[in-house]
């Protein structure tokens, strides 16, 4: 009697190893635009809190020192927009981050950061 071989065709393999390394490519040109974000949003959080005041002036200044200190280059002070709503304050910022992928095929990333106090 005999047995039906079982695995995977080279076909098959090479479709998942297509996928494999698209995803892959998508994930390393993504995942340091989303850790930027994270940074923007920690950076505001502190900013908001070394500003005694709470003045405009204040926030972006706090916001330069720690965006100098981490590594934030897609959003300025002037970027940022500073709100009172009764006694809380808030900073926030938006921008927007294109990603080159092959030839003119690109990906759009949009960011909305913003911390209360």
């Amino acid at each position: 009697m005999m047995r039906n071989e079982r695995g995977i065709t080279i076909l098959g393999f090479l479709f998942v190893a297509a996928v494999v390394i698209v995803v892959a490519l998508v994930g390393f040109r993504v995942l340091p635009a989303y850790i930027e974000y994270f940074a923007v949003e920690k950076a505001l959080k502190t900013a908001l809190d070394d500003a005694p005041t709470g003045s405009v002036g204040e926030v972006r200044r706090a916001f330069d020192r720690k965006a100098g200190a981490g590594y934030i280059e897609s959003v300025r002070p002037a970027d940022i927009q500073v709100s009172r709503q009764g006694g809380s304050i808030t900073a926030t910022a938006s921008w927007q981050r294109v990603l080159p992928m092959v030839g003119n095929a690109s990906i759009l990333l949009d960011f909305d950061a913003s911390a209360s106090r």
